[in-house]
């Protein structure tokens, strides 16, 4: 069962939009109260003259106090409410995981990171430009990135508000229909939840 969420999105959302010219939509389609698991459309740039791509994809995260790290994970999904459109071509195989460790604590500055990821952009990449891409695309994107994290530092975009964020307002009607989901459930796999595997 998943919860629709009000139209804007996060202000992560928005911030990203800012830094990385490269984002042409990013927004959260829904959100599992329960589980803290977000189902989101992300538009992105390609080189001209190929197509933009679009992802849909479930990510959900989990912090391990006890250990002092984040784990991030996404894979690519379908959802009814993002159906593809022939302005862009729709990357259907994604997968991501990132694993955060702070140097001290989550509030200072300072953490590793070990990301892996895989898709397939349905597209024929010449060798060149796979080297290219490797050699300037990424550092050029962890350079944005960085300078992004300094800017929201001054924002007050901390992990601790990314982590401690409040579920959505549900309406009266989606309510009713977990109350009734639920009850459906007892005694077998317990409340609704986007699920990841």
């Amino acid at each position: 069962m998943f919860f629709k969420m009000k139209q804007g999105g996060g202000i992560t959302q928005k911030y990203r939009k800012k830094w990385d010219a490269l984002v042409i939509k990013l927004e959260v389609i829904e959100r599992d109260v329960v589980s803290g698991s977000e189902v989101l459309h992300w538009v992105t740039h390609f080189p001209y003259p190929m197509y933009s791509r679009d992802y849909v994809y479930v990510r959900r995260y989990s912090v391990d106090q006890e250990n002092n790290m984040m784990v991030l994970v996404s894979r690519a999904v379908e959802h009814p409410s993002v159906p593809e459109s022939p302005e862009f071509v729709r990357v259907r195989s994604y997968e991501s995981q990132m694993v955060i460790r702070p140097h001290k604590s989550f509030d200072e500055n300072g953490f590793d990171y070990l990301l892996t990821y895989s898709d397939n952009p349905q597209t024929v990449f010449p060798r060149y430009c796979v080297s290219w891409m490797v050699s300037s695309g990424m550092p050029d994107f962890l350079e944005k990135l960085h300078m992004a994290t300094l800017k929201a530092k001054n924002m007050e975009i901390k992990v601790k508000d990314y982590i401690s964020a409040k579920p959505l307002e549900m309406s009266s009607e989606a309510k009713a229909t977990s109350q009734s989901s639920e009850r459906k459930n007892e005694g077998s796999c317990g409340p609704a939840q986007i699920e990841y595997a």
